[in-house]
C-alpha cells in the first residue's frame, strides 16, 4: 500500500490586515532597553515538540526507528510490531518532519506492508545519494554563514536577524503554490535557504530549523488561510510562546510598511485571518480521511504581548502631552536613516480619538519638530510624511521622508 500525504501550495495574501493609510504623520523606532532576555535560560532548546505530542504508541515507535535510520546514501527501509494503518504512519511520518527540518530530502510518501503482526515501511527520497551528499554541503554552508553572523544580543534580537535574512534572501514561489504537486524543494528549507524560492512550508521550516540552532524553541504549525493550506510558526521568546508567519512579513518590497506585521503575535492577532487545523491527537483514523487540511502536533497558547514586533522595537503612547520618549525615538531613527517608524497606541485608549488627535491637532508635526531640533536639523525630516494605520495591531506607521 502506498500512504501519501501531498503539502499544497499555500496561501500569500500578504495585504489583507485592516490597514488604512492617509497623509501626514509621524513615525518612531525606540528600542526599550528594560526588556532584555536572559538567552542563558533558553540554552536546553526542545527540538521534539512532534514526538512529544504523539499519543499513539505504535506512531511513536514507528517515529524512533526512522529517526535511527535516516542515512542519505539510501532511503530507510524499517519494520515495527503490530498492524500499523496510514493514519498512524502519516503521524509517524509527519512529526520526524516536523522535528527535523534538518532532513530536507525526506519526502511526503511511504509504502507499507502488513504481514505476520509487523509493518514495514518504505521510505522516499527526493534525491539520489549522491545529490543529497552535494546539497548537503551546500545546505550546511548556509546554515554557517548565517549564524557566523547571529548577534550576540537576547533572543528576540536573533529571531529578528532570522525572520530578516530568510525574507531578504528568499522570495515566494506564486508558481509553486498554484499546484500541488512538489516539484522542487519549494516545500523545505533547502528551498528558501539555498534555493532562495519557497511556499509558505519552506519559510517555515526554515525559521524553525534556524532558530532551534540559535538556541530558541520553535515549531511549525499548519492551518488555512481563505481555505488555503498554510503554515506559520510559532516561537518561545522570553520564556513565552508567540505566532509568527515569516511568509507574511516578506513583502517583496512592494509594500514594506506592512513588514513584520505577523511578527510574534498573540493567538487572538494572528487567528483574525489565520485558522488554525486541528490536532493529531483530535483526530482519529476514520475522520482523518475528511481532513482536507494539514493537522498539527503541538500548538502552544500565546497569549504574551511584551515581545511583540512593534511593542518592542516602538514606544508606546498613552499620554499624547507627555511623549518625549517619541520625539527622542524618532531623532534616533532619524539618525539612523530609517525608511519607517511606527507609534504604538496604548491598547487602553481609544485608538480612533488618539489617531486623529495626533493627526489633525499637531501632534505630529511637532515631534517631527523636535526631533530635528534634537539631531540639529541634521539629517532633517520633512514635516510632513505618509502614515499607515494598522488599527488590529494599534499601530501608525510612517513613511520617513528626509530634507537633506
Amino acid at each position: 500500500m502506498t500512504c501519501a500525504v501531498a503539502f499544497f501550495g499555500c496561501s500569500c495574501s500578504l495585504f489583507g490586515n485592516n490597514s488604512s493609510s492617509a497623509a501626514y504623520g509621524s513615525d518612531d523606532s525606540s528600542n526599550n532597553s528594560d526588556s532584555d532576555i536572559d538567552s542563558s535560560e533558553h540554552n536546553n532548546v526542545k527540538t521534539d515538540y512532534a514526538y512529544d505530542s504523539l499519543t499513539d504508541d505504535c506512531a511513536k515507535e514507528l517515529y524512533k526507528e526512522l529517526a535511527d535510520s535516516i542515512d542519505p546514501s539510501r532511503a530507510p527501509t524499517v519494520t515495527v510490531s503490530g498492524l500499523l494503518d496510514e493514519f498512524q504512519i502519516t503521524q509517524a511520518l509527519q512529526a520526524y518532519k516536523n522535528d527535523h527540518p534538518e532532513t530536507f530530502w525526506l519526502t511526503n510518501e511511504s509504502k507499507y506492508y502488513v504481514k505476520d503482526n509487523s509493518t514495514t515501511v518504505e521510505f522516499e527520497y527526493s534525491m539520489a545519494p549522491s545529490e543529497i551528499l552535494t546539497a548537503k554541503d551546500k545546505f550546511e554552508n548556509k546554515i554557517d554563514n548565517i549564524l557566523h553572523d547571529l548577534p550576540e544580543g537576547n533572543d528576540f534580537e536573533k529571531e529578528e536577524y532570522i525572520n530578516n535574512c530568510i525574507i531578504d534572501n528568499c522570495k515566494y514561489d506564486d508558481a509553486a503554490a498554484e499546484t500541488n504537486e512538489i516539484k522542487g524543494n519549494e516545500n523545505d528549507a533547502y528551498g528558501a535557504l539555498v534555493d532562495g524560492n519557497a511556499v509558505c512550508e519552506g519559510y517555515s521550516r526554515a525559521f524553525q530549523l534556524l532558530c532551534n540552532k540559535a538556541n530558541i524553541d520553535c515549531v511549525m504549525v499548519s492551518g488555512t488561510v481563505d481555505n488555503t493550506n498554510h503554515a506559520w510558526n510559532c516561537v518561545k521568546i522570553g520564556g513565552e510562546w508567540y505566532q509568527i508567519d515569516v511568509t507574511w512579513n516578506d513583502t517583496d518590497g512592494e509594500k514594506d510598511y506592512l513588514q513584520n506585521d505577523y511578527f510574534n503575535l498573540t493567538d487572538s492577532l494572528m487567528l483574525e485571518d489565520h485558522t488554525l487545523s486541528p490536532k493529531y491527537s483530535d483526530v482519529d483514523a476514520q475522520s482523518f480521511q475528511n481532513v482536507e487540511s494539514w493537522c498539527n502536533f503541538y500548538v502552544p497558547k500565546c497569549t504574551a504581548e511584551k515581545y511583540s514586533y512593534f511593542n518592542y522595537k516602538y514606544p508606546t503612547v498613552s499620554d499624547l502631552d507627555n511623549a518625549d520618549d517619541v520625539v527622542e525615538a524618532l531623532a534616533k531613527s532619524a539618525k539612523n536613516g530609517d525608511k519607517y517608524f511606527s507609534i504604538v497606541v496604548d491598547k487602553n485608549t481609544d485608538f480612533e480619538y488618539m489617531y486623529d488627535e495626533m493627526m489633525n491637532d499637531g501632534y505630529l508635526y511637532d515631534w517631527l519638530s523636535k526631533a530635528n531640533e534634537v539631531n540639529s536639523n541634521s539629517p532633517m525630516l520633512a514635516q510632513t510624511c505618509y502614515a499607515v494605520r494598522k488599527d488590529n495591531l494599534n499601530v501608525l506607521t510612517l513613511e520617513l521622508e528626509y530634507m537633506n
